[in-house]
């Protein structure tokens, strides 16, 4: 009987000491389960500060400048370099810049819609006359080059030449003197800009002297395009800004009344012995203010003259 005590005793203590272990265990899971509710808060505080930070990008986009710039394809890719440049020192400014054309960089601006109008040939007095706050800012000197393909034979033709080439009354190049392309009719491909070229504006006044270009010309958009075509087109001619031209076609040197041959050359341009040169423009709507006149500020300084020479055209104090 003792034993059979002895034996209870033990079980029940035991027992006891089983449930005692049960309880603490209950105890210790109650107390990690309330560290684990702890966190909760600090959900919350990164939830508050992602909202923070979304509130926060309209600040950082308020603080971005934009100018647009549109206009003449002569002067787009001085436009373009500059601003590349100034991006960089300025990552805040975006700056935009289209071609489409002289006439589309002053009428532009006329309506108000971009901030800088880009132009290769003078503001006409109509133009003026519908907004007589526009200011003109010459930006740089350019030369106009008369392009062939380099199949043709030519070596130089003077300005009578290409105006009568221009103007329907020569169409062959069995005409000109040392002109022709080998294994061809030579018939004479003419190509120009259209209406709203800045380029063709000029050319009409200080080449054609305002006359009727022929209705067989082909009217591209740009100077890029007018390249091209020449480059593939043999019997072709064209004319194109100094600052587009490379060896995919041959720039013709002009010959003057006294027999002197003047190359399209920065250096002609910039002692204006070559006939066929012209400034190039920006046009504001007013004194330009804030990062449009940063940007004409910096174009017009030593640095951003040296990028209109990268471009190969001629700087202003050159």
């Amino acid at each position: 009987m003792n034993t059979m005590k002895a034996q209870q005793s033990s079980y029940l203590l035991v027992t006891a000491c089983l449930s005692a272990l049960i309880i603490v265990s209950l105890l210790v899971a109650g107390c990690t389960s309330n560290g684990s509710t702890t966190t909760v808060p600090s959900t919350t505080s990164a939830t508050a500060a992602a909202t923070q930070a979304g509130s926060a990008a309209p600040t950082t986009a308020a603080q971005t400048e934009t100018l647009t710039l549109t206009g003449s394809t002569t002067v787009l890719p001085i436009a373009q370099a500059v601003a590349d440049a100034y991006e960089q020192a300025h990552p805040e400014a975006n700056i935009q810049v289209s071609g489409g054309g002289s006439g589309v960089g002053i009428q532009a601006i006329i309506n108000q819609k971009v901030d800088i109008g880009m132009s290769s040939a003078s503001v006409s007095a109509a133009q003026m006359a519908q907004d007589s706050n526009m200011n003109i800012i010459t930006i740089a000197h350019d030369g106009i080059a008369i392009i062939v393909n380099p199949a043709n034979s030519i070596q130089s033709i003077n300005l009578d030449q290409v105006k009568a080439i221009y103007n329907g009354s020569i169409t062959s190049w069995s005409s000109i003197p040392g002109a022709g392309v080998a294994n061809s009719n030579n018939q004479i491909v003419l190509v120009g800009r259209d209406s709203s070229s800045g380029t063709r504006t000029y050319f009409d006044q200080s080449v054609m002297l305002n006359t009727n270009d022929s209705m067989s010309m082909h009217e591209d958009n740009s100077n890029g395009a007018v390249l091209q075509e020449v480059a593939q087109t043999p019997n072709a001619i064209g004319y194109i800004s100094i600052g587009y031209l490379d060896n995919t076609v041959k720039a013709l040197p002009i010959q003057l009344a006294n027999g002197t041959l003047i190359a399209p050359t920065v250096a002609t341009v910039k002692d204006k012995t070559y006939p066929i040169h012209r400034d190039l423009y920006m046009i504001t709507n007013g004194q330009p203010t804030g990062l449009t006149a940063d940007y004409i500020n910096f174009l017009l300084s030593p640095s951003g003259q040296q990028i209109v020479v990268a471009q190969g055209y001629v700087a202003l104090n050159s």
